[in-house]
């Protein structure tokens, strides 16, 4: 088990570092067809869990559906009974990798998780900096792919009515869609349903492999897709569906995922809910790679936020993250 050494003051479990509002404006950028420069090492860190979830918690009746009565992630903390931790991985330049000094750690389930440095007696020695984190679901085929931000199990979901009572849930994060911005025809995924409910452009080469079909283009006129990018907390909980239950962590150990080309299936995942089975939900937490090896945590020795911020901020906006197979 891993024991805490000191203390670390977590943010609230709805939050990321990143709101949705200032998405659009990144997007004036042009994408880097290349990707990040070979002269600018890029990584961070990431965990891809997997929730156990009681659907019918307490004996309190049905599952919770919306209004199309399609049954979807419970609200409630106390639903979600345990997780499967997964490995923690280093993304470094485009090649993933096992980050074998680091873990999850979560005390208990309705208590924030974290990324952690171990050492060899598995004990604490530090926590990289929390970048961006979602839990995205896999409901139905009628509600493929659903996505809020921060961490699901910690009960600070909601699912919009559209009504006055939605006021009531201002502090919690809505569970969405997804939804894409465009820049220059590559697809930019983000959560908080801010862009459209589609993809960028026709023909993309990771539909229906990555993103389910219901998000095509179909509009005939709409030019060639050019890739996919955005936030890399979903676009890793989208890879990670084609890990069978339990085992998402199997997608990045075989690098399926690699310099920036999906090498997995072409198909959609074997592994997302068919009919009469219930929802499967992944959570992903992305930390910055900024301690130095060897030195304690300390911040006046990790790498200055400025620069690992600046680095994870163009991998997202700038660089095409998933390329069109030619």
């Amino acid at each position: 088990m891993f024991r805490p050494t000191k203390a670390y003051k977590h943010g609230s479990g709805h939050s990321s570092r990143h709101s949705t509002t200032n998405v659009s404006n990144k997007f004036s950028t042009r994408v880097q067809q290349d990707g990040v420069s070979a002269a600018l090492p890029v990584s961070f860190l990431f965990v891809v869990n997997e929730f156990v979830v009681d659907y019918e918690p307490l004996g309190q009746g049905p599952p919770m559906t919306d209004q199309w009565c399609n049954i979807v992630p419970p609200l409630q903390s106390q639903a979600y009974l345990s997780e499967v931790p997964g490995t923690v991985f280093r993304y470094l330049n485009g090649v993933i990798s096992p980050a074998l000094d680091y873990r999850w750690y979560r005390e208990a389930m309705g208590v924030q998780g974290h990324i952690v440095r171990v050492d060899a007696d598995s004990q604490i020695t530090g926590y990289p900096a929390p970048y961006r984190s979602n839990t995205v679901f896999a409901c139905s085929a009628l509600l493929p792919m659903i996505v809020t931000d921060g961490d699901a199990s910690l009960g600070y979901s909601f699912l919009r009515r559209l009504c006055p009572c939605d006021s009531h849930y201002s502090s919690h994060s809505a569970w969405c869609y997804l939804h894409f911005g465009s820049n220059n025809n590559v697809s930019m995924v983000y959560s908080g349903a801010v862009g459209e409910p589609w993809v960028a452009g026709r023909d993309a080469s990771w539909i229906p492999a990555l993103v389910p079909s219901a998000y095509k283009n179909t509009n005939p006129s709409a030019p060639p897709s050019r890739g996919l990018s955005g936030h890399l907390s979903i676009l890793l909980a989208l890879m990670g569906f084609h890990g069978g239950p339990g085992r998402a962590s199997h997608v990045f150990h075989e690098r399926r995922w690699n310099h920036h080309q999906w090498e997995g299936s072409s198909r959609a995942s074997n592994y997302l809910p068919k009919a009469g089975e219930r929802p499967r939900g992944l959570f992903v937490q992305v930390c910055a790679d900024n301690l130095v090896p060897g030195q304690p945590d300390d911040d006046q020795l990790n790498i200055p936020m400025k620069i690992w911020m600046d680095n994870l901020e163009r991998l997202e906006y700038h660089t095409i993250l998933v390329n069109e197979r030619s």
